[in-house]
């Protein structure tokens, strides 16, 4: 019978793991979750993954927890023991049930299986089996007094059993917890469905600009704190002033948590700048300035927009617009949204920083395929792109561009690669100024990863040039015995150490050390604002 208990505790304690994990992930919908294989995600997404506007997981924490308190009441209070096997029996017998229901979903809804919600439903089955067998057991007579009290000996082995059974499961469940929280895997990228597309692309309130009548619709999934996603605004802009009214542009959220961690709180201030009417001035504010979007930024954002600041700050530390924000997200991996930013024209889907010809050709050929004249395009020659793929018009969750680069996207699986170390401009001077007492073959390196139009106006004294978009290519010219420090301009919008950090997981993937590849934060911004040295058109030869 003993053993019996300590199966149960253990049961109960492994459903509480299993139901905060998924608690955790559901609350956090941009964090990648530890899963066998995608269905997870689609689980999490789908709308059975909130009851009564409370995550699933939920419940299933709050039953789990009342179960282990139940068999540890039994044994620490031997006395109400039938009562509270019974209840232990009832309230597994409940949780037997709702995941039979929701097993059936997966399989006949959703048609998709998340292995933490299959490891709950035969979690709380055994328990059951279990409490059904340990509730209609005979309860064992106690004659006398002395027979009582002998009955003490056995109810007090039970509970040290169990406080052993806790500490364990604490000492183990708290370090694997933690490497499941930083160690998820993005699901890869999915056509959505035909059905996905038309149900949660668009939603009847999210934030659009144009004409509603417009033959042509772009949605943009975007992140506030992507370097790429800021870059691409400039070719949006030119997008909207090239067609106007002709196209309806549309935003979504998509915050990239694991590698920007404002990126969640500045796509709910957006909504909070909504509420007052500013939604795309508070959108151009965010990209404009993302390499601080802090509170505080945010709050002085807020003001120089001129919002009621009274309003907003309640209204973003209230948290009233995570759900929109949740909802957006989670429509995006219905829809096959991986990376940021990432764009639906008409029914082509493209990744990454586009230019104006890029989304040009895609729009036009969206006109085209509506029987409809794109701007500038010559009579009976419709606009044709060289960038879609064949096969596409069949497929509208389909990549549109060919040959995309991972380093020109966000993504949540960039985040899981080994990364550099980031340096701040100490430490920089540090390395710069240790070269005059090394020889030239232990000197550190400095490595501009910007185009080298920029490199060639202004760059770090004696730095090299090795632009992001070359590095695989050219990663063998540096050398790995050498402490390496990438840097970039620190100036623009989103440029601060993005290209930095691609470069240095480019190197990483090829062997170089971690302990010598740096990733300078601040960039040649702040070297220059500290009186270091910088040079104009100087060139190393390797």
């Amino acid at each position: 019978m003993r053993m019996r208990k300590l199966a149960l505790q253990a049961l109960a304690l492994g459903g509480v793991f299993i139901s905060s994990y998924l608690l955790w992930s559901y609350t956090s919908p941009s964090r990648p979750m530890v899963c066998m294989g995608t269905g997870c995600d689609v689980v999490r997404a789908s709308p059975f993954a909130h009851f009564l506007g409370l995550p699933t997981p939920v419940y299933g924490v709050v039953m789990y927890g009342l179960l282990a308190l139940l068999v540890f009441a039994e044994a620490l209070l031997p006395g109400p023991g039938a009562f509270l096997r019974l209840s232990a029996a009832t309230v597994s017998g409940a949780g037997f049930l709702t995941s039979l229901y929701l097993s059936g979903v997966e399989a006949f809804v959703i048609h998709a299986w998340c292995a933490w919600c299959v490891a709950s439903a035969i979690t709380v089955t055994i328990f059951f089996a279990l409490a059904l067998l340990d509730a209609y057991r005979p309860e064992p007579r106690s004659a006398t007094e002395g027979r009582t009290k002998s009955r003490a000996l056995p109810a007090l082995a039970g509970w040290r059993g169990q406080v052993s059974l806790s500490i364990v499961a604490v000492a183990f469940g708290i370090p694997t917890f933690s490497w499941l929280v930083k160690h998820g895997t993005p699901p890869p990228a999915q056509p959505g469905t035909p059905q996905a597309l038309a149900e949660r692309l668009v939603r009847p309130d999210s934030h659009w600009t144009g004409s509603s009548d417009a033959l042509v619709t772009m949605v943009e999934f975007g992140d506030f704190e992507c370097p790429y996603c800021g870059d691409v605004q400039k070719s949006v802009e030119a997008v909207r002033a090239k067609y106007g009214d002709r196209i309806r542009l549309i935003f979504r959220h998509y915050p990239v948590w694991a590698l920007h961690p404002y990126a969640e709180t500045a796509a709910e201030a957006s909504e909070c700048a909504a509420d007052q009417g500013k939604f795309w001035e508070a959108a151009k504010k965010f990209y404009d300035n993302q390499t601080d979007l802090s509170d505080p930024a945010l709050f002085r954002y807020a003001q120089e927009l001129g919002l009621e600041m009274g309003k907003f700050k309640q209204c973003l530390g209230s948290g009233t617009m995570a759900k929109r924000v949740r909802r957006d997200f989670e429509d995006g991996m219905a829809v096959g949204v991986r990376r940021t930013p990432t764009f639906f024209i008409g029914d082509k889907m493209a990744e990454g920083a586009l230019d104006i010809s890029q989304f040009s050709q895609l729009i036009d050929h969206a006109f085209a395929q509506r029987g409809a004249q794109p701007p500038e395009a010559s009579p009976g020659q419709p606009a044709q792109s060289s960038l879609l793929t064949p096969g596409l018009l069949a497929n509208p969750g389909a990549q549109a561009l060919s040959g995309f680069q991972t380093a020109t996207a966000c993504s949540a699986d960039e985040a899981s690669k080994p990364q550099a170390a980031l340096i701040h401009t100490p430490e920089a001077k540090a390395l710069f100024e240790s070269a005059s007492s090394r020889t030239r073959q232990r000197r550190p390196w400095f490595v501009d990863v910007r185009p080298a139009g920029e490199f060639a106006a202004e760059h770090i004294a004696g730095a090299e040039n090795l632009p992001l978009d070359e590095m695989e290519k050219h990663w063998a010219t540096l050398p790995k015995d050498r402490t390496l420090v990438l840097y970039e301009s620190g100036r623009k919008p989103g440029d601060v150490c993005a290209a930095g950090r691609a470069a240095g997981r480019i190197l990483l993937a090829h062997g170089f050390n971690r302990d010598k590849v740096k990733v300078f934060q601040e960039g040649l911004a702040d070297w220059e604002k500290s009186g270091l040295p910088v040079e104009a058109r100087h060139q190393v030869s390797r």
